[in-house]
């Protein structure tokens, strides 16, 4: 899919190429005190015709005009049907029906299986609510994606104890991670920074797969995830997290909200985490899981005015210290040598505001104003290398909304503008530089009814490195049999600066020499930027098996390279070259998910994926190393009746994966060309006691069936010796973790 094509392609559906005829408006309920709010699942339909649509969660619905009736019909179940005449030449109106009075009460439960996915966006966007977070031990947003499919969560390294994801086969940086829609963990904090937002902060993660929306920015390359934390507007008045495991790591959360009145709210996040033991379980001599702990705080503050201003704003800061290493020397070692130890210290400062302002006298309108800064400094050493740095990052994004004729055809357009001052240490080198990059974007949305939807964008941006570049998206969806199949399409284009060393640190927990082989020495690093194309197909069915609902979803993603950062640890053993990409680089993969509720309460889950991810590297086109080609996926969970006792067990097989060579090592020194493949189970039985306030009670189990890479320190005995390597991991590195916890909430 090339550059023109995508242009080509926007400015002939910006023209107006659809139209249709269509009025469109929202249902709203009165209650018996007199106030309003938005009333979803109303059927709307013409009188005496066939012609009827039901209103969505927020009250919305859309119908084609009909020519032979001006009167429309609508009715809920526990409210007084109506009817209305309009003028079929209105645009937008808006219905109101009442509560009937003799009906006492009407109770309606719904409950979640924790990841829910709408038929209806034309970006396929999981959301993964609170329900999907208590499934398993999820302490930070590293360990939230434990229990699903998309997301593959491994071990950096054998010695940090840090966990980092990859997304459609290629490294977690290459996602556009986000926090309240605004960019996160970028830069220094790609690697780390996912420990930084604690599980019981989250109130919901959007994980969409693909090319992204360009109002965010222009460094999606396999996909966003925005986390969204606990809104003081509507989360629990007091929630309060115990965790401890066996390794004696142990953390505490409380989470405090309060409303002040009807106009403002606001929130405490507060975290303290601990991991004081020292273990060495499989006998290297190096400790399994550093040292350390991490303190955390947040507050945010939520407005909402009748007047039409609504937003956010907060501040929120992070120390996290971890200490690792050797634990003990052998006989054999050296005493002239210290020990080898690593320290990883953090310090992280954010600042952000959105606020926002709806026209209400033009439906669909509104301006918003996303602002952010933070402040991170990184002081790392890996025995007697040195990693130090420090970034300060400025982020403003104004966004309008509308539309054209009427809502069928919206539009959102605005401005960008990012900052990244960065000043990197590494051993003797000192490595700076200051992006600075205004951008401008435009994204048209065209919707025919809920038959077929095309979401497209375009966005400009002048960075001071890399000049003037376009980033176009497109994405379309079409609905088939009656709102039960759904095929969505996506393409689009990415660009980034490669943080070679941030990315990276697990490499520094080696013996091996960074290489630079540069290609612009006016480019950060001398290296050009990494940019992509991604684009793929997604369907997803809806039925019912047994009278219970159940779904299948099929992805399919290609993420090419027009130019890549190429990290080759295979060209030199005691080396870890990076180089601008001479060949081709690509990513394809597929997922086959399945999901049904068996047995009342009773929901299972099961995915297979694949994954073929091949690079040009100096020895050639070889696959990339340390990804599964293969993964299967099984997940059951039951709630009892009672709604008291809560049981999740996820069985994950994890298949054979490529090792980077070390053919040229001394035999003692080698490993197998490639990782056996293996099976992972984790657990966790919950009970709840619901009354005014409510308790958890939890126990669980991580890598039940005790499964462990044997040595996965290359020279372990001899770290000082030219042939460490500590970042050759492919699997766990320490065995069965039993774990326990309570959760408290007052609503």
């Amino acid at each position: 899919m090339k550059p023109t094509l995508f242009i080509t392609l926007f400015s002939f559906i910006c023209l107006g190429l659809f139209s249709q005829n269509q009025i469109e408006g929202k249902v709203f309920e009165i209650t018996g005190k007199g106030d309003t709010s938005a009333l979803p699942g109303v059927l709307i339909k013409w009188l005496h015709t066939g012609k009827a649509n039901i209103s969505d969660e927020k009250g919305y619905f859309r119908l084609a005009v009909d020519p032979s009736t001006d009167t429309l019909v609508y009715t809920n179940v526990g409210y007084k049907s109506d009817t209305i005449q309009i003028d079929t030449t209105q645009r937008y109106i808006v219905l109101y029906l009442s509560e009937i009075k003799t009906l006492q009460e009407v109770q309606i439960k719904y409950k979640t299986t924790g990841t829910e996915f709408s038929m209806l966006n034309p970006i396929k966007v999981e959301t993964l609510g609170q329900r999907e977070l208590m499934k398993a031990a999820c302490c930070n947003l590293s360990e939230s994606f434990e229990t699903n499919p998309s997301i593959d969560v491994n071990f950096s390294d054998a010695v940090t104890g840090t966990k980092q994801i990859q997304m459609l086969g290629l490294s977690g940086s290459y996602a556009l991670i986000t926090k309240e829609n605004m960019p996160y963990l970028r830069g220094l904090a790609s690697i780390y920074g996912l420990s930084f937002i604690p599980g019981s902060w989250i109130q919901s993660i959007q994980l969409s797969k693909g090319a992204g929306t360009v109002i965010n920015g222009y460094e999606s390359f396999t996909g966003q995830i925005n986390t969204e934390l606990q809104n003081p507007r509507n989360s629990e008045r007091l929630f309060f997290n115990a965790y401890v495991n066996a390794n004696a790591r142990n953390e505490y959360n409380l989470n405090l909200s309060h409303k002040l009145n009807d106009v403002w709210s606001t929130g405490l996040l507060l975290h303290a985490s601990s991991n004081p033991l020292k273990q060495d379980m499989n006998h290297d001599g190096f400790l399994d899981i550093p040292t350390g702990s991490q303190l955390n705080v947040a507050n945010k503050w939520a407005y909402e005015t009748k007047k039409g201003f609504e937003g956010q704003f907060g501040a929120s800061y992070v120390t996290d210290k971890r200490e690792g290493g050797q634990a003990r020397q052998f006989l054999h070692h050296a005493d002239t040598l210290p020990m080898y130890t690593i320290g990883i210290n953090t310090e992280r400062v954010d600042v952000f505001a959105k606020n926002g302002f709806v026209f209400k006298k033009r439906p669909a309108t509104s301006m918003g104003l996303q602002l952010n800064y933070s402040s991170h400094t990184q002081d790392n050493f890996y025995g007697n290398t040195i990693y130090t740095g420090t970034q300060n990052t400025a982020y403003a994004n104004l966004i309008f909304e509308s539309y054209i004729g009427n809502t069928n055809h919206k539009y959102k357009t605005g401005l960008s503008f990012l900052n990244d001052n960065v000043k990197e240490r590494f051993k003797d080198l000192d490595y700076k530089r200051n992006e600075i990059v205004p951008g401008a974007f435009v994204e048209y949305t065209y919707n025919y009814l809920t038959k077929f939807n095309l979401v497209a964008g375009l966005r400009a941006d002048q960075h001071n490195y890399y000049g003037l570049f376009f980033t176009p998206r497109l994405h379309m969806r079409y609905e088939m049999n009656k709102g039960q199949s759904v095929l969505r399409a996506s393409g689009g284009r990415a660009l980034k600066t490669a943080n070679i060393f941030a990315e990276n640190t697990n490499l520094m927990a080696s013996s091996r020499a960074f290489v630079i082989m540069p290609a612009d020495f006016a480019m950060p690093y001398g290296l050009d930027p990494e940019t992509a194309w991604n684009y793929g197909l997604n369907f997803t069915q809806k039925f019912k098996i047994d009278f219970r609902e159940a779904y299948v979803t099929i992805d399919a993603y290609r993420t090419d390279f027009e130019n890549q950062v190429v990290i080759d640890l295979d060209d030199n053993t005691q080396q870890v070259l990076f180089y601008n990409l001479k060949g081709v680089s690509f990513s394809n993969t597929a997922q086959f998910e399945f999901g049904w509720e068996a047995w009342k309460n009773l929901n299972i889950k099961a995915a297979y994926r694949f994954v073929d991810n091949r690079t040009s590297f100096t020895k050639g086109l070889l696959e990339k190393a340390l990804v599964s080609q293969h993964r299967a996926f099984i997940y059951a969970g039951y709630e009892t009746k009672d709604e008291h006792w809560m049981f999740d067990a996820t069985l994950q097989w994890f298949g054979s994966k490529r090792l980077p060579t070390t053919e040229s090592n001394p035999p003692g020194y080698r490993r197998a060309d490639r990782s056996p493949d293996y099976f992972n189970l984790n657990g966790q039985i919950t009970y709840a006691i619901k009354k005014k306030q409510e308790w958890n009670f939890y126990i669980g189990v991580e890598n039940a069936l005790n499964f462990k890479q044997r040595s996965p320190i290359v020279s372990a005995y001899y770290p000082f010796g030219p042939y460490f390597d500590a970042s050759m991991i492919w699997g766990s590195v320490y065995g069965r973790m039993l774990y326990g916890g309570l959760r408290f909430k007052i609503k």
